[in-house]
């Protein structure tokens, strides 16, 4: 795989690695790209287009100061909907209704 393209806060890289762990989802880097493209795919953001241009559609249509703003807040959604539900069904249904899995 590819090494992501976008700088990770250092404040969210344990809680994302703890994430990642807990529920046995790959490493650091494929939880980060997960949370990004369900959060750009939430945001209609186009499909057939790279990361970036991808990104900058969003941070453009959504309002965004940057990218990295934008990254920051798809990191925060993806992991709040990891770290919140202790029940696995009520987990599952979570991830369902806010689009991190089909």
């Amino acid at each position: 795989m590819a090494k992501l393209k976008v700088k990770i806060p250092k404040s969210l890289k344990k809680r994302i690695k703890e994430v990642s762990k807990k529920h046995d989802i790959g490493t650091v880097d494929e939880v980060v790209k997960h949370f990004i493209n369900r959060g750009l795919k939430v945001y209609g953001a186009p499909e057939d287009a790279s990361l970036e241009d991808r990104m900058d559609h969003v941070v453009d249509d959504q309002g965004y100061s940057s990218v990295e703003e934008l990254v920051e807040h798809l990191l925060l959604r993806g992991l709040r909907a990891y770290e919140e539900a202790d029940d696995p069904a009520a987990l599952e249904a979570r991830l369902r209704g806010l689009g991190y899995i089909d």
